[in-house]
């Protein structure tokens, strides 16, 4: 059996042994689902509600032996198999040439992770030395396993570099500003936040959340 047959079927394989069925609205991107005996990476997901009230899911795809990306269509019912992955805790340590470097603090191997795995905004959040999960893709222990996504912490620490004055105001009266953080993101923050303080951050959103 030529090499990269034997690799689909071992990964095929794994995925029978790790994965298991979900709601296709619980997909995310960066999951790893097994469609008509493929397993393919996810792009993107985006859902729409059609008439009546019915939703659809649309998956931008891309297979993981081929490099190949497709779009699948689903409805909201429908349930796809999902592959759990292999995680690992590492340290963001600076990015350069498209690429992330990471390093597991415990033996100390980097990892190289292409940028594309993470939005824009996710990156310009990453600070040096912030822990963030790597998830891996191994289907063949003789294989060099494959960086599938990077997870930042909920929420991060940053510091105030710049404000800017604004008149927008909450219904609870306070009064919101423009500011800057150190990694160029901007934010609002309340009217009391100064440059130099320190906000906590919602990774995810993007927003703040309080003063550290």
């Amino acid at each position: 059996m030529p090499r990269p047959a034997v690799a689909a079927y071992r990964a095929l394989q794994w995925d029978q042994e790790r994965g298991f069925k979900t709601n296709v609205l619980q997909v995310r991107k960066g999951y790893v689902v097994e469609i008509n005996n493929v397993l393919a990476v996810v792009l993107k997901r985006e859902s729409s509600v059609m008439g009546r009230g019915t939703s659809t899911v649309k998956l931008d795809l891309q297979d993981l032996l081929t490099g190949t990306k497709h779009t699948e269509r689903y409805r909201s019912g429908d349930m796809v198999e999902v592959t759990e992955l292999e995680e690992h805790k590492c340290q963001f340590l600076y990015k350069g040439e498209g690429q992330l470097h990471l390093m597991d603090p415990d033996t100390f191997e980097m990892y190289e992770v292409p940028e594309s795995v993470l939005e824009e905004k996710q990156i310009q959040l990453l600070l040096p030395d912030m822990p963030v999960s790597l998830s891996m893709f191994q289907p063949d222990p003789e294989v060099p396993g494959k960086p599938i996504s990077i997870k930042l912490p909920s929420q991060a620490v940053y510091e105030i570099t710049e404000t800017h004055p604004s008149a927008q105001q909450a219904n609870k009266g306070t009064i919101y500003k423009n500011a800057d953080l150190q990694n160029g993101i901007k934010v609002q923050v309340p009217d009391f936040v100064n440059v130099g303080d320190k906000v906590i951050v919602d990774t995810e959103t993007g927003k703040y959340i309080k003063r550290a």
